[in-house]
């Protein structure tokens, strides 16, 4: 995950789950997040690195999130079965924050409409939720502005 992901995701580390937030104290927030994308949905058993199938499933972790990570995760979960969470509502969060950040700078130097067009290929996802997801950000920041008068 790039490094812009990461810190967008920061922000947003209220929207994941518990699970998800115990990881990425354990090793990090981009290594948890390398996690997630690799395996997030799954259940994973995380092994003591005793037997050859352990060893296995160690290899398997150390490949997606470092020998160190692995380390920790080892020692943390040994032979329990991790439930990796997918993290959707956060994942989406920073979606539609890119797409909302991208539609700003499009539009510096094309019109709205070829913005939407270009994000709508690029998201893979509809013109119409595109500008659903610009127009609850105008919502929310309309909301935000009628709580200070």
């Amino acid at each position: 995950m790039k490094a812009e992901h990461a810190k967008q995701l920061e922000q947003l580390q209220h929207l994941l789950p518990e699970m998800a937030q115990l990881i990425a104290s354990l090793i990090g927030l981009p290594r948890a997040l390398k996690l997630i994308e690799a395996w997030g949905g799954t259940t994973f058993p995380v092994s003591k690195n005793q037997r050859r199938q352990g060893q296995i499933r160690y290899e398997a972790l150390a490949e997606v999130v470092g020998v160190d990570a692995a380390n920790i995760l080892t020692r943390h979960f040994g032979g329990e079965v991790l439930a990796i969470p997918r993290c959707a509502a956060a994942l989406r969060a920073m979606r539609n924050q890119q797409i909302r950040d991208s539609f700003d700078t499009l539009t510096r130097h094309h019109p709205a409409s070829h913005a939407v067009h270009q994000l709508a290929r690029q998201y893979q996802i509809t013109e119409r939720h595109v500008w659903s997801i610009l127009k609850k950000d105008e919502q929310s920041q309309a909301t935000g502005q009628g709580d200070l008068f």
